[in-house]
C-alpha cells in the first residue's frame, strides 16, 4: 500500500503563529506545529511561510517525521478553526 501524505499550512490569530498540520493515509498525525510571528505582514511572516511550505514539501516527498519537525514549536491550535 503506497503511504498518502498532505499537510495543512495556517496562521493561528490567537496564538500570532504559522503552523502546518501533517497528515498520513487521512490520519492527522500529533499536534500543529509552527513558529510565533506578531505580524503577518512583516519579513518574518514571508520567511517564516517558506519555511512551512519548504517542510510540506519534503514531508510530500516522504521525509521522515521527526527530522521534519525539528526546529518548529508544537501548537495547540483549535481544530474547528482549520477549514
Amino acid at each position: 500500500m503506497n503511504t498518502q501524505r498532505d499537510a495543512i499550512l495556517g496562521y493561528a490569530n490567537e496564538q500570532h503563529a504559522y503552523y502546518i498540520r501533517f497528515i498520513e493515509n487521512n490520519t492527522v498525525l500529533g499536534n500543529c506545529y509552527g513558529l510565533f510571528c506578531p505580524d503577518p505582514e512583516s519579513d518574518d511572516a514571508e520567511n517564516i511561510m517558506m519555511t512551512l511550505f519548504l517542510k510540506k514539501s519534503f514531508w510530500l516527498n516522504g521525509s521522515d517525521f521527526q527530522n521534519i519537525v525539528k526546529g518548529l514549536q508544537p501548537l495547540a491550535v483549535d481544530s474547528t478553526l482549520i477549514a
